[in-house]
């Protein structure tokens, strides 16, 4: 029998959730669709290859996996309104250093390192803690607000990240989008977001009374880690993540490379968020009536179709079906990962775990930007994105692979 979710009311969650969507736009608008458009210009100013750039972008990734160590254990014990906050800072001051930054180690460092710890502070794994610890029964349906109101960040970033570099150098846009990363973000963290709902007097969902999920519900930390429930999605996810960190990082140089302009392939793939929100759509109605296990290995194939797509034909057409293909199946991950983390382990040490999950996933993430930079080098466009399809479809096998509920599970809610 199908549940039935709570409605979205007064309940004070749902103003968090809108909140953290709003940050959320800003927060990758600012750094991983912000990187793609600096790729080009970036490489000239700077003479740095495809791999040198890629090194730089991995960098953020690793260090933001491993940040999530320290992370994910203090946003589980004192909440998450001081790390967002702090994140808002980070990422705003480590761009307005990047804007001034006029060697390749000086940018790879204050990337790697600055945005590197931003992010961790203010991407997803954070923002989905949060959600996760406010709602049970419209979990899945709040994760699917956040991150639909998030899939707007490419539709708003690529447009004017791009015209501002156009118009004014990556230099003063960065500097810009650094100013506007404070401005909007900052307030937001400071003084809407909460920690748990107990914490106000409040339940999940805004129920009228205590329910299952409390913040003691829940796997161990331990246990968690020990568990193939863990262990499978994690692989899977980090080999999806391999292949998509590369292909966002590189279509819009790829476009260039192409014959488009770059102010005209900035606006195509700005395109990526209205094709996230059927993805994210699909979360919200088929994660109980499908199952997220499903969908999860379905959004991995239609991602690697996408690719397939743009390698073989990067006519205007071809680049019309990538981006709502795998726009679709790329928007969807971050709602399904969020779900099915907190389905199998509950609110116990949910950031915990998603944290140390994001450290396999970042290395391997990582590495995505700097292999396929070297085979665009030595190779060309194509080769990689053969490398990236390979990686999509395995993680597609992967995740469906049974695995034994973790010792605990009995006790997480929804």
């Amino acid at each position: 029998m199908l549940r039935t979710d709570p409605p979205i009311g007064k309940f004070y969650g749902w103003r968090i959730v809108v909140a953290l969507g709003v940050t959320t736009i800003v927060a990758y608008g600012t750094s991983q669709y912000l990187f793609g458009l600096l790729v080009e210009p970036v490489a000239r100013d700077l003479r740095m290859d495809k791999a040198a750039i890629g090194a730089a972008y991995s960098g953020v990734v690793l260090v933001g996996g491993f940040a999530g160590l320290v992370l994910g254990p203090a946003l589980d014990r004192f909440g998450a309104r001081v790390l967002l906050s702090a994140g808002s800072l980070v990422c705003g001051g480590s761009l307005l250093a990047i804007a001034r930054a006029h060697d390749p180690l000086a940018f790879t460092l204050l990337w790697s390192l600055g945005m590197g710890v931003g992010t961790a502070l203010t991407y997803y794994p954070v923002t989905m803690t949060v959600v996760a610890n406010w709602f049970d029964r419209g979990r899945t349906r709040a994760l699917s607000l956040l991150t639909l109101m998030g899939a707007f960040s490419s539709t708003i970033t690529y447009p004017i990240a791009g015209a501002l570099i156009a118009h004014l150098g990556w230099r003063d846009a960065v500097t810009m989008l650094a100013i506007a990363q404070i401005a909007i973000t900052l307030p937001l963290h400071a003084l809407v977001v909460r920690r748990h709902p107990e914490d106000a007097g409040l339940f999940p969902d805004g129920a009228p009374s205590a329910g299952p999920s409390t913040p003691a519900s829940g796997v161990a930390f331990g246990s968690a880690l020990r568990s193939a429930a863990f262990w499978l999605p994690t692989i899977a996810i980090a080999l999806a993540y391999f292949a998509s960190t590369a292909v966002l990082l590189e279509h819009v140089a790829y476009l260039i490379a192409s014959g488009y302009a770059p102010a005209f392939a900035a606006t195509l793939v700005g395109l990526f968020g209205l094709a996230y929100l059927p993805g994210r759509w699909l979360v919200a109605w088929g994660a109980d009536r499908i199952g997220v296990v499903p969908l999860f290995a379905g959004t991995f194939a239609i991602e690697a179709i996408g690719v397939a797509v743009l390698a073989a034909s990067p006519t205007l057409a071809g680049v019309i079906v990538y981006v709502c293909t795998f726009g679709a199946g790329y928007g969807a991950t971050s709602p399904l990962r969020g779900a099915l983390m907190a389905q199998r382990f509950g609110r116990r040490a949910y950031g915990a775990i998603l944290a140390a999950q994001g450290v396999p996933v970042g290395i391997v993430a990582a590495l995505g930007p700097v292999i396929t930079g070297r085979l665009i080098d030595a190779i060309g466009y194509r080769a990689a994105f053969a490398g990236c399809i390979a990686a999509l479809l395995a993680a597609a096998a992967v995740i469906v692979i049974p695995a034994r509920e973790p010792r605990g599970l009995a006790k997480a809610a929804g």
